[in-house]
Order: structure tokens, then sequence, then C-alpha cells
């Protein structure tokens, strides 16, 4: 299946994806407008990384659970990433102090649960999230299973954006208390990234509605999102903002939409995993620029956060082009 050719909404979405990452984590508009850039970092771009295990539902899980080989060779590609990701940023995670107070039960959560770098979580929960959600697929019906998931979500939610509704003190406050003491977020692979691995399966598997329906459900998606951020901030009870209860339905409209549509594919003559490598880089490049702003004495690259944004984006697209290129010539080289 070439996916690259076939489905150029998800291909362009997929580099979309990967931009709104690094504008979650260099806050864009805030030099303008604080309350402008919470809603495009902490709520619109928080479709991404759903988006991309969306992806992974779709394209994978459904060869997975034909062939049980593919799901694992699937998780291995994915656990050798990640633990090319750990040694990467260990020189960095040592020099920020990361590890100072670190015990052997502590390093173990970080690295099978919370990611040893603050981008780093994505892979784990993938790995966790993948495999709960084959073995539901392969153990129940399609509804246990969205029930299942639906359930893990909402319960998720009550650790991130509406955690400020649980009354204190009370049962329900120890035990997400409990929950905070193995996970440091609710955003992770048990009670995150399940729901949209099972959206994206089901997308593949089952029939879709039609464009309208998703344009129309989309639309009205985005502003329930949208209220629901605003609503949630005005009243200060998150605990974090990747989890809202507009997301799923937004998500799988959302996804839906870009299968149904058919846009000039702007990824075509990109490396194929340009995306990825601009999620695993772009904490690099961030300090990088940092560093190389305060050498050169360039602090508008820091101070004005548009600039910022801008610097890293080109920067680490540049980094993630070059590697991917020279990956490619490696490959052709040793094939000869």
């Amino acid at each position: 299946m070439n996916e690259k050719h076939i489905y150029s909404g998800i291909n362009n979405w997929k580099l979309l994806s990967a931009l709104l990452v690094i504008a979650i984590h260099t806050s864009p508009l805030a030099s303008y407008s604080p309350e402008g850039d919470f809603i495009l970092t902490r709520i619109l771009a928080r479709t991404a990384v759903p988006f991309f295990f969306m992806v992974t539902g779709y394209f994978i899980l459904p060869r997975a659970l034909e062939e049980g080989r593919a799901a694992l060779r699937y998780l291995r590609r994915i656990g050798i990433i990640y633990l090319a990701s750990v040694i990467l940023y260990l020189p960095v995670g040592i020099y920020a102090g990361h590890f100072k107070e670190a015990n052997p039960v502590s390093l173990l959560k970080m690295l099978f649960l919370d990611g040893t770098f603050y981008h780093l979580w994505y892979l784990p929960a993938l790995l966790l999230g993948f495999a709960l959600v084959f073995f539901f697929l392969r153990s129940m019906p399609l509804p246990a299973a969205g029930i299942l998931t639906g359930v893990l979500y909402l319960a998720g939610l009550f650790g991130d954006s509406y955690y400020g509704f649980l009354p204190d003190p009370s049962l329900a406050h120890t035990c997400y208390e409990g929950i905070f003491r193995v996970f440091e977020y609710t955003r992770n692979g048990l009670f995150y990234a399940p729901v949209f691995l099972l959206l994206g399966w089901t997308l593949a598997s089952c029939r879709r509605p039609p464009l309208s329906l998703s344009l129309a459900g989309l639309g009205l998606s985005y502003a329930c999102i949208l209220a629901e951020g605003i609503t949630l901030r005005l009243l200060e009870v998150q605990r974090h903002d990747s989890m809202y209860l507009s997301l799923v339905p937004l998500m799988y409209f959302l996804f839906s939409v870009l299968l149904d549509i058919e846009p000039p594919d702007l990824t075509e003559r990109l490396p194929k995993d340009l995306p990825l490598l601009i999620y695993l880089l772009h904490p690099l490049v961030i300090i990088v620029v940092r560093a190389g702003a305060k050498i050169t004495g360039l602090l508008f690259f820091i101070n004005n956060s548009l600039l910022h944004f801008l610097a890293v984006t080109l920067f680490t697209l540049v980094c993630s082009w070059v590697l991917l290129v020279l990956k490619e010539k490696f490959l052709e080289r040793n094939q000869r």
C-alpha cells in the first residue's frame, strides 16, 4: 500500500502535526497574546499526538491483527527508535539534572512509562497502548473494546483537564494521587493512547460516514473543543491540558475527512520519516537555538516567541532532512 501516494490528506497532516508539536513546546504567540497562544497550543494543537496514534491504528493495527508477527515487528521497531532516543537525550538529561535524585524505581518509571525526556513519553505510550488495543481486539468484540478504551479515557480526563473537579479530600482524589505515583500524567499509554488507536482501526475496518457528515461533525467538534478548553481554563481546574472530552469525536471526524479528500501531496518529495524525525529532534534544536542566540547576542530569537518558533522549525526541518538524505545514501551504498 503506497500510503504516501494514496493518502495525501493524511500525509500533509502528518507534517502539520509535527510542526504543531514544535508550537506546543515553543508557544509562538506568547509574545503577542497569551490567550491566543493557549487556544493555539493548548487546544487546537492537541490534535497532533492523537493523530499520530490514529495513523498507527489505521495503517498498522489491521495488518498486525491478521499476522501476529507484524505486531511484533512494529513493536520492535518502535522499541529501537525509543532506545536510540533515550541514548540521544541522555547527556542532555544528565546536564539538566533530571537524574540527580533518581533511584532504580524512578529510573524504571521514566524509562517504561513517562519517557526520559519531556517529549519521549509518546513512544512508551505508543508501545503500551498498541499492546493493549491489540489484546482488546483479539479477546473481545469491538463494542466491548470501545467501551473499555472509552472508560479509560474518561478516567484519564480527571487526571488531566478535569482534575480540579475532584473533591479534596475524597476517595477519588486519593486514587488519582496514587495513579500519579506510578504515572506522571494520565496522558499515557493506559488512559490516553488506546482510544485513538482504536478509532484509527475502526476507520480502517468499518464503514466511515460520508464526507458531508464528517465535515459537519468536524466543524461542530472544533466549536465544542474551543468552548470546552476555554471554559476549563477560566475555571482553573486543569492539572494538564492534553485531554478533552471533545477531542475524541474531533479526531474521528478529522481523520475521516483527511481520508476522503485528495489535496496535492505537499510531502511527495520529502523523506518518508521526516515528521517522525522532526518530533524526535526538535527539543535538541530548541536547546541549540537558545544557546546560539545567547552566544551571538541575537536574543530576539529567544525573546520573540514567533521568531523563536520559526527558527526552531526551520532548523529542525533542515537537520531532519539532511539526516534522512544521508541515511538514504548510506543504505543505497550498502545495497550495491
